[in-house]
């Protein structure tokens, strides 16, 4: 649950950097985002870092192997599993995760 946890607080940080910086520029999302094209320190470049970082170490990712290559083997050891009727987590909050409202902030796309 520590890689769960670190990857909503990366992301939500993520979001409070982009809610900061909007509002100070002239144009929109991406208008932002075309500041990680400048030279220098940029938090919003941080703040992806550091959610990548954590997505990376949730998964069990090493950055510096061929991500689509462990991407793919995960992919294809859960297929063997769901193909020998093994059980596997689902996508989305795992159901053993304790308080899945907490991951859930007002900012949130609702459907």
């Amino acid at each position: 649950m520590k890689q769960i946890d670190a990857v909503v607080a990366a992301a939500r940080e993520l979001r409070r950097v982009r809610a900061e910086a909007l509002p100070k520029m002239k144009g929109d999302l991406r208008a932002l985002y075309r500041t990680l094209e400048l030279p220098g320190a940029n938090p919003l470049k941080d703040a992806h870092a550091a959610l990548d970082a954590a997505v990376l170490t949730a998964y069990g990712f090493n950055s510096k192997r061929d991500l689509l290559a462990q991407l793919l083997a995960l992919n294809q050891a859960v297929a063997a599993k769901i193909e020998n009727a093994e059980s596997v987590t689902a996508p989305g909050v795992p159901k053993n995760y304790l308080d899945p409202k907490k991951l859930v902030t007002d900012d949130c796309i609702k459907q």
